[in-house]
Protein backbone atom coordinates (compact mmCIF):
# COMPACT_ATOMS: atom_id res chain seq x y z
CA UNK A 1 0.00 0.00 0.00
CA UNK A 2 0.91 3.28 -0.28
CA UNK A 3 2.12 5.58 3.07
CA UNK A 4 -1.00 6.80 4.47
CA UNK A 5 -0.61 10.67 4.46
CA UNK A 6 -0.01 12.99 7.02
CA UNK A 7 -3.54 13.67 9.43
CA UNK A 8 -3.99 16.36 11.28
CA UNK A 9 -6.25 17.22 14.01
CA UNK A 10 -9.81 18.03 12.37
CA UNK A 11 -11.66 14.21 11.96
CA UNK A 12 -13.69 14.89 9.44
CA UNK A 13 -10.82 16.18 7.29
CA UNK A 14 -8.75 13.66 7.75
CA UNK A 15 -11.23 11.22 7.42
CA UNK A 16 -11.88 12.83 3.47
CA UNK A 17 -7.61 12.51 3.30
CA UNK A 18 -8.42 8.70 4.32
CA UNK A 19 -11.09 8.48 1.56
CA UNK A 20 -8.89 9.96 -0.88
CA UNK A 21 -6.21 7.40 0.04
CA UNK A 22 -8.65 4.62 -0.30
CA UNK A 23 -9.30 5.74 -3.96
CA UNK A 24 -5.20 6.26 -4.60
CA UNK A 25 -4.67 2.91 -3.79
CA UNK A 26 -7.47 1.11 -5.71
CA UNK A 27 -7.66 2.87 -8.78
CA UNK A 28 -3.64 2.67 -8.55
CA UNK A 29 -3.41 -0.94 -8.74
CA UNK A 30 -2.12 -1.46 -5.31
CA UNK A 31 -5.31 -2.96 -3.55
CA UNK A 32 -8.08 -4.48 -5.97
CA UNK A 33 -10.39 -4.15 -2.56
CA UNK A 34 -9.64 -2.76 0.97
CA UNK A 35 -12.01 -2.84 3.96
CA UNK A 36 -12.88 -0.76 7.13
CA UNK A 37 -11.22 -3.37 9.41
CA UNK A 38 -8.18 -3.37 7.11
CA UNK A 39 -7.34 0.65 7.29
CA UNK A 40 -8.59 0.78 11.21
CA UNK A 41 -5.76 -1.98 11.50
CA UNK A 42 -3.20 0.02 9.87
CA UNK A 43 -4.34 3.44 11.48
CA UNK A 44 -3.91 1.57 14.71
CA UNK A 45 -0.59 0.53 14.72
CA UNK A 46 0.94 3.78 14.93
CA UNK A 47 -0.34 6.63 18.15
CA UNK A 48 -1.87 9.48 16.90
CA UNK A 49 0.38 12.37 16.66
CA UNK A 50 -1.67 14.01 19.91
CA UNK A 51 -1.02 10.67 22.29
CA UNK A 52 1.17 11.55 25.38
CA UNK A 53 4.17 10.03 26.85
CA UNK A 54 2.59 7.67 28.88
CA UNK A 55 0.58 6.25 26.10
CA UNK A 56 3.66 6.12 24.04
CA UNK A 57 5.47 3.87 26.03
CA UNK A 58 3.15 1.91 26.97
CA UNK A 59 1.52 1.68 23.61
CA UNK A 60 1.37 -2.60 23.73
CA UNK A 61 -1.01 -2.59 26.77
CA UNK A 62 -4.24 -3.56 26.36
CA UNK A 63 -5.72 -0.30 27.72
CA UNK A 64 -4.02 1.68 25.27
CA UNK A 65 -4.71 -0.83 22.27
CA UNK A 66 -8.03 -0.71 22.76
CA UNK A 67 -8.45 3.29 22.68
CA UNK A 68 -6.19 3.73 18.97
CA UNK A 69 -8.24 0.92 17.87
CA UNK A 70 -11.56 2.89 18.28
CA UNK A 71 -10.25 6.34 17.73
CA UNK A 72 -8.88 4.24 14.40
CA UNK A 73 -11.96 2.58 13.70
CA UNK A 74 -14.26 6.02 13.84
CA UNK A 75 -12.05 7.63 11.14
CA UNK A 76 -11.57 4.69 9.24
CA UNK A 77 -15.67 4.16 9.11
CA UNK A 78 -16.10 7.91 8.57
CA UNK A 79 -14.04 7.49 5.53
CA UNK A 80 -16.28 4.59 4.36
CA UNK A 81 -19.14 6.93 4.41
CA UNK A 82 -17.40 9.28 2.18
CA UNK A 83 -16.80 6.77 0.11
CA UNK A 84 -20.31 5.67 -0.14
CA UNK A 85 -21.25 9.32 -0.39
CA UNK A 86 -19.48 9.49 -3.14
CA UNK A 87 -20.52 6.24 -5.20
CA UNK A 88 -24.02 7.28 -4.30
CA UNK A 89 -24.03 10.71 -5.91
CA UNK A 90 -21.82 9.13 -9.33
CA UNK A 91 -23.90 5.88 -9.65
CA UNK A 92 -22.43 3.43 -12.16
CA UNK A 93 -19.51 6.45 -13.04
CA UNK A 94 -18.03 6.23 -9.98
CA UNK A 95 -15.28 3.77 -10.56
CA UNK A 96 -15.51 1.94 -6.91
CA UNK A 97 -18.38 -0.25 -5.22
CA UNK A 98 -18.69 0.20 -2.10
CA UNK A 99 -20.69 -2.53 -0.09
CA UNK A 100 -21.21 -1.62 3.42
CA UNK A 101 -17.15 -1.77 4.94
CA UNK A 102 -16.00 -2.32 1.67
CA UNK A 103 -14.69 -0.91 -1.35
CA UNK A 104 -13.58 -2.70 -4.41
CA UNK A 105 -12.70 -1.86 -8.00
CA UNK A 106 -15.29 -1.87 -10.09
CA UNK A 107 -15.59 -3.63 -13.65
CA UNK A 108 -16.50 -1.14 -15.54
CA UNK A 109 -13.72 0.63 -17.28
CA UNK A 110 -15.99 3.82 -18.12
CA UNK A 111 -14.57 7.16 -17.06
CA UNK A 112 -11.90 5.31 -15.14
CA UNK A 113 -9.17 7.07 -16.86
CA UNK A 114 -10.31 10.34 -15.89
CA UNK A 115 -11.08 9.61 -12.43
CA UNK A 116 -7.40 7.99 -11.69
CA UNK A 117 -5.89 11.38 -13.05
CA UNK A 118 -7.95 13.17 -10.94
CA UNK A 119 -7.60 11.50 -7.88
CA UNK A 120 -3.23 11.93 -8.42
CA UNK A 121 -3.66 15.54 -8.81
CA UNK A 122 -5.26 15.05 -5.55
CA UNK A 123 -2.60 13.19 -4.38
CA UNK A 124 0.24 16.03 -5.35
CA UNK A 125 -1.94 17.58 -2.26
CA UNK A 126 -1.65 14.49 -0.19
CA UNK A 127 1.81 14.12 -0.26
CA UNK A 128 3.37 17.87 -0.48
CA UNK A 129 6.33 18.16 -2.63
CA UNK A 130 7.14 14.35 -2.11
CA UNK A 131 5.88 13.82 -6.28
CA UNK A 132 8.65 15.93 -7.63
CA UNK A 133 5.77 17.82 -9.56
CA UNK A 134 5.88 21.39 -10.22
CA UNK A 135 2.48 21.46 -11.59
CA UNK A 136 3.30 21.88 -15.39
CA UNK A 137 2.34 19.23 -17.56
CA UNK A 138 -0.62 18.71 -14.89
CA UNK A 139 -2.22 22.09 -14.85
CA UNK A 140 -2.05 22.08 -18.74
CA UNK A 141 -3.13 18.50 -18.81
CA UNK A 142 -6.01 19.60 -16.31
CA UNK A 143 -6.94 23.04 -18.45
CA UNK A 144 -7.32 20.77 -20.95
CA UNK A 145 -9.89 18.52 -19.12
CA UNK A 146 -11.71 21.62 -17.69
CA UNK A 147 -12.28 22.85 -21.32
CA UNK A 148 -13.96 19.75 -22.44
CA UNK A 149 -16.26 19.78 -18.94
CA UNK A 150 -17.03 23.21 -18.98
CA UNK A 151 -18.03 22.70 -23.00
CA UNK A 152 -20.37 19.87 -21.62
CA UNK A 153 -21.84 21.49 -18.89
CA UNK A 154 -23.36 24.30 -21.72
CA UNK A 155 -24.05 21.99 -24.25
CA UNK A 156 -21.50 23.21 -26.66
CA UNK A 157 -19.80 21.98 -29.62
CA UNK A 158 -15.88 20.97 -29.55
CA UNK A 159 -15.87 24.86 -31.67
CA UNK A 160 -17.29 26.31 -29.03
CA UNK A 161 -14.91 25.62 -26.19
CA UNK A 162 -11.64 27.38 -25.66
CA UNK A 163 -8.47 27.15 -23.57
CA UNK A 164 -7.55 30.62 -22.73
CA UNK A 165 -5.19 30.15 -20.05
CA UNK A 166 -1.86 30.24 -20.85
CA UNK A 167 -0.23 27.61 -19.01
CA UNK A 168 2.54 26.15 -21.09
CA UNK A 169 3.63 29.28 -22.67
CA UNK A 170 0.75 29.15 -25.41
CA UNK A 171 -3.65 29.27 -25.60
CA UNK A 172 -5.37 26.54 -26.93
CA UNK A 173 -7.66 26.67 -29.91
CA UNK A 174 -5.17 28.39 -32.04
CA UNK A 175 -5.69 31.55 -30.14
CA UNK A 176 -2.70 33.73 -29.92
CA UNK A 177 -0.80 34.65 -26.91
CA UNK A 178 -0.88 38.19 -26.75
CA UNK A 179 -3.94 39.62 -24.88
CA UNK A 180 -5.28 41.58 -26.68
CA UNK A 181 -5.45 39.97 -29.67
CA UNK A 182 -6.68 36.69 -27.97
CA UNK A 183 -9.41 38.62 -26.81
CA UNK A 184 -10.32 40.27 -30.40
CA UNK A 185 -10.15 36.45 -31.95
CA UNK A 186 -12.68 35.03 -29.06
CA UNK A 187 -15.00 37.73 -29.66
CA UNK A 188 -14.93 36.86 -33.38
CA UNK A 189 -15.69 32.99 -32.91
CA UNK A 190 -18.39 34.09 -29.70
CA UNK A 191 -19.71 36.74 -31.88
CA UNK A 192 -19.55 39.68 -28.96
CA UNK A 193 -17.58 42.83 -28.97
CA UNK A 194 -14.65 43.10 -27.34
CA UNK A 195 -13.74 45.38 -24.74
CA UNK A 196 -11.07 48.15 -24.29
CA UNK A 197 -8.18 45.88 -24.12
CA UNK A 198 -4.69 48.20 -23.94
CA UNK A 199 -2.61 45.07 -22.62
CA UNK A 200 0.06 43.91 -24.92
CA UNK A 201 0.50 40.53 -22.83
CA UNK A 202 -0.08 37.44 -21.90
CA UNK A 203 -2.55 36.27 -19.04
CA UNK A 204 -5.86 35.11 -18.82
CA UNK A 205 -7.21 37.26 -15.40
CA UNK A 206 -7.98 33.51 -14.15
CA UNK A 207 -10.40 32.53 -16.76
CA UNK A 208 -8.89 29.46 -18.54
CA UNK A 209 -11.43 28.16 -20.29
CA UNK A 210 -14.09 29.42 -22.41
CA UNK A 211 -17.14 27.84 -23.37
CA UNK A 212 -20.51 28.79 -24.74
CA UNK A 213 -23.51 27.99 -26.41
CA UNK A 214 -25.26 29.71 -29.07
CA UNK A 215 -28.47 29.99 -30.61
CA UNK A 216 -29.48 29.32 -34.68
CA UNK A 217 -30.23 32.41 -35.35
CA UNK A 218 -26.63 33.98 -34.68
CA UNK A 219 -27.99 36.96 -32.69
CA UNK A 220 -26.20 38.54 -29.63
CA UNK A 221 -26.91 36.29 -26.33
CA UNK A 222 -26.01 33.06 -25.13
CA UNK A 223 -24.87 31.05 -22.46
CA UNK A 224 -21.31 31.72 -21.75
CA UNK A 225 -19.40 30.31 -18.62
CA UNK A 226 -15.48 31.10 -17.85
CA UNK A 227 -13.72 29.26 -15.91
CA UNK A 228 -10.46 28.82 -13.88
CA UNK A 229 -8.76 25.45 -13.27
CA UNK A 230 -6.49 24.87 -9.76
CA UNK A 231 -4.32 22.16 -8.81
CA UNK A 232 -3.57 24.35 -5.97
CA UNK A 233 -5.05 22.57 -2.57
CA UNK A 234 -7.64 25.12 -0.43
CA UNK A 235 -7.06 27.56 -3.45
CA UNK A 236 -10.20 26.88 -4.79
CA UNK A 237 -12.63 29.80 -3.14
CA UNK A 238 -9.95 32.46 -3.53
CA UNK A 239 -9.53 31.51 -7.28
CA UNK A 240 -12.61 32.87 -9.16
CA UNK A 241 -12.32 34.53 -12.79
CA UNK A 242 -11.36 38.44 -12.22
CA UNK A 243 -14.35 40.41 -12.04
CA UNK A 244 -13.05 42.28 -15.72
CA UNK A 245 -14.70 38.74 -17.12
CA UNK A 246 -17.91 39.82 -16.46
CA UNK A 247 -18.21 43.97 -16.45
CA UNK A 248 -17.54 44.36 -19.74
CA UNK A 249 -13.99 45.21 -20.03
CA UNK A 250 -12.49 42.08 -22.11
CA UNK A 251 -15.76 41.55 -23.93
CA UNK A 252 -19.07 43.58 -24.09
CA UNK A 253 -21.87 40.21 -23.22
CA UNK A 254 -25.31 40.26 -23.49
CA UNK A 255 -26.17 37.70 -20.74
CA UNK A 256 -23.54 38.21 -17.79
CA UNK A 257 -21.14 35.09 -18.41
CA UNK A 258 -21.49 32.05 -15.27
CA UNK A 259 -18.13 31.85 -14.02
CA UNK A 260 -16.60 28.43 -12.64
CA UNK A 261 -13.60 27.08 -10.54
CA UNK A 262 -12.90 23.84 -10.90
CA UNK A 263 -10.26 21.91 -8.75
CA UNK A 264 -8.97 18.02 -7.85
CA UNK A 265 -10.52 18.65 -3.92
CA UNK A 266 -13.98 17.21 -3.28
CA UNK A 267 -16.84 19.68 -2.17
CA UNK A 268 -17.31 17.57 1.50
CA UNK A 269 -14.05 19.26 2.63
CA UNK A 270 -16.02 22.61 2.94
CA UNK A 271 -18.76 22.51 5.20
CA UNK A 272 -22.17 23.60 3.76
CA UNK A 273 -22.57 26.54 6.12
CA UNK A 274 -19.45 27.85 4.66
CA UNK A 275 -20.68 27.68 1.13
CA UNK A 276 -23.33 29.28 1.79
CA UNK A 277 -22.43 31.97 3.95
CA UNK A 278 -19.37 33.40 1.85
CA UNK A 279 -18.35 35.77 -1.09
CA UNK A 280 -17.44 32.44 -3.69
CA UNK A 281 -20.09 33.71 -6.27
CA UNK A 282 -19.14 30.58 -9.02
CA UNK A 283 -19.95 27.25 -9.97
CA UNK A 284 -17.66 25.10 -8.11
CA UNK A 285 -16.85 21.94 -10.08
CA UNK A 286 -14.69 19.24 -7.99
CA UNK A 287 -13.64 15.83 -9.34
CA UNK A 288 -16.84 14.43 -8.78
CA UNK A 289 -18.74 16.86 -10.70
CA UNK A 290 -16.27 17.40 -13.27
CA UNK A 291 -16.18 13.47 -13.77
CA UNK A 292 -20.44 13.58 -14.00
CA UNK A 293 -20.32 16.21 -16.46
CA UNK A 294 -17.36 14.42 -18.56
CA UNK A 295 -19.95 11.24 -18.22
CA UNK A 296 -20.97 11.52 -22.30
CA UNK A 297 -17.98 13.37 -23.79
CA UNK A 298 -15.41 11.48 -26.37
CA UNK A 299 -12.49 13.16 -25.17
CA UNK A 300 -9.12 13.46 -27.70
CA UNK A 301 -6.87 10.46 -27.81
CA UNK A 302 -3.93 13.15 -27.39
CA UNK A 303 -5.77 14.28 -24.25
CA UNK A 304 -5.98 10.81 -22.87
CA UNK A 305 -2.18 9.80 -23.13
CA UNK A 306 -0.97 13.09 -22.05
CA UNK A 307 -3.24 12.19 -18.60
CA UNK A 308 -1.83 8.34 -18.40
CA UNK A 309 1.66 9.36 -19.40
CA UNK A 310 1.64 11.62 -16.37
CA UNK A 311 -0.17 9.52 -14.04
CA UNK A 312 2.31 6.42 -14.98
CA UNK A 313 5.62 8.90 -14.48
CA UNK A 314 4.34 10.22 -11.26
CA UNK A 315 2.60 7.54 -9.93
CA UNK A 316 5.33 5.75 -9.50
CA UNK A 317 6.80 8.56 -7.32
CA UNK A 318 4.16 7.53 -4.48
CA UNK A 319 5.80 6.65 -1.27
CA UNK A 320 5.09 3.35 0.16
CA UNK A 321 5.21 1.73 3.86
Amino acid sequence: MFAIPPLGDNPSHDAIRLADWVELNILMGEEQSTSVTEITGLLAETPPDNADDSERRDADSELTQSGFWQSAEEIAEYAFRELAERAESLGGLYPIEVDNDVAQLRGEESGRDVYRFLVLLRARQLYRGALMDDGGDSGLAFEKLVKHAMGAYVGSGPEQRVRFGDAGGYRGNGLPLDLREAVQELSRRMQVLPGQVSETKSGDYKGDVVAWRPFLDNNPGQLTVVAQATISEGDWMNDEPASRWTDGRLFTFVGRPITAVAFPETLSLTSRDALKGSQFSSIPFDRIRLLQVLQFQSLPSKLRKRMEDWVNVVGARLPRD
